[in-house]
């Protein structure tokens, strides 16, 4: 375990519903390669945290890398339907065109 995962998840023991601290675990075990772990915390992240926008585009990202496009274009589309409730213009925008690169669809 790097130095940094085992900073990220003392701070994480300090207050487990850190939804900072779990992303950057998550971005953490992309960067190491553990890209199965790095969905996982993602996906743990988003069902308790569902307006956490950037964690739908890095899920997205790490879904596309493991072979998974079609979970990963869905990804993008329920981040930019949350990004109606929560007001980010650009964040969607980003999301549907991963979606369009994911799908091959130029919308």
């Amino acid at each position: 375990m790097s130095d940094r995962l085992a900073q990220l998840q003392a701070l994480l023991a300090e207050d487990p519903r850190d939804a900072f601290v779990r992303y950057a675990i998550a971005l953490e075990h992309k960067r190491r390669g553990a890209m199965d772990q790095a969905a996982h915390d993602l996906e743990a992240l988003l069902r308790d945290d569902p307006k956490y926008i950037a964690a739908y585009y890095q899920l997205a990202l790490v879904l596309a890398d493991l072979g998974r496009t079609d979970e990963a274009a869905h990804v993008c589309e329920a981040g930019s339907l949350q990004c109606l409730t929560t007001g980010d213009r650009k964040a969607r925008a980003e999301l549907l065109e991963l979606k369009n690169a994911l799908t091959g669809n130029d919308d």
